[in-house]
C-alpha cells in the first residue's frame, strides 16, 4: 500500500515537472503584439524566461492567456532577486518589492490598477530605513519623510495629489532644523526661516508662489 502510494506521487510529481518544463518558453520563442504575447500564432500561458548572456537567469514571467498573470521576477548576476512584481490580468497588482545585489531590501511598496497605492519604503544598502511616506492613486500624498544614515530626519515635506503642499522642514545631520516653510502648488509660499547647524536663526525671507518679496 505503502509503495503504491508513493509510485503514485512521484508520477504526479514527474508530470507536473514535465509540464511546467513544456511550458517554460525563453522569451526570444515569443512575439509581444500590442501587449498580448503569442507563441506559434497562440496566446501564450506559462512561464517566459530570459537569460544574461552567460546563461544565467535575468527575467521570469508568468503569463496567463498572453498576459503578465502572477509573479515576475527579476535577478542580478549574480543570482540574487533584484525585483519581485505581483501581476494581474496584465497590470500590476499587489506587492512589489526592490532588492540591492547584497540581498538587502531596497524599496518596498504595492500597486493597485497599475498604480502605486498606499505605503511605500525606501532602504539604505545597509538596512536602515532612507524614506517613507504614502501614494494615493499613483501620486505621492501626505507627509514624507526622508532619514540621513545615521536614522536622524532630514526632511519632512507635505505631499498632495504628487506636488508639495503644505509644510516644509529641512534638518541638517545633528537634528538641528535647517529649514521651514510652506509649500503651494510646488511653490515656496508665505514665510520661511533658515538656520544655522548650531541651532541660530541665520535669515527669514517672505515668498508668493515661489517669488521672493
Amino acid at each position: 500500500m505503502k509503495n503504491s502510494i508513493y509510485i503514485f506521487l512521484v508520477t504526479i510529481t514527474i508530470s507536473l515537472f514535465g509540464c511546467n518544463q513544456q511550458n517554460r518558453v525563453n522569451v526570444s520563442e515569443i512575439k509581444n503584439e500590442k501587449g498580448i504575447i503569442y507563441l506559434k500564432g497562440e496566446k501564450f500561458s506559462g512561464l517566459l524566461f530570459n537569460n544574461f548572456t552567460d546563461g544565467e537567469l535575468k527575467n521570469l514571467w508568468n503569463i496567463k492567456d498572453g498576459k503578465e498573470d502572477g509573479i515576475s521576477e527579476e535577478y542580478y548576476k549574480n543570482g540574487q532577486l533584484n525585483s519581485k512584481t505581483i501581476w494581474k490580468n496584465g497590470i500590476k497588482e499587489g506587492p512589489f518589492e526592490k532588492y540591492y545585489d547584497n540581498g538587502q531590501l531596497e524599496i518596498k511598496g504595492e500597486f493597485k490598477d497599475n498604480k502605486k497605492e498606499g505605503a511605500y519604503e525606501i532602504y539604505y544598502k545597509d538596512g536602515k530605513i532612507w524614506k517613507r511616506g504614502i501614494y494615493v492613486d499613483g501620486n505621492l500624498y501626505g507627509v514624507i519623510e526622508d532619514y540621513y544614515p545615521n536614522g536622524s530626519i532630514s526632511k519632512s515635506v507635505t505631499w498632495k495629489n504628487g506636488i508639495k503642499e503644505g509644510p516644509v522642514e529641512i534638518y541638517y545631520k545633528n537634528k538641528q532644523l535647517k529649514e521651514v516653510g510652506y509649500y503651494i502648488n510646488n511653490l515656496k509660499d508665505g514665510s520661511f526661516e533658515y538656520y544655522t547647524e548650531n541651532g541660530d536663526l541665520k535669515e527669514k525671507a517672505s515668498f508668493a508662489l515661489g517669488k521672493r518679496k
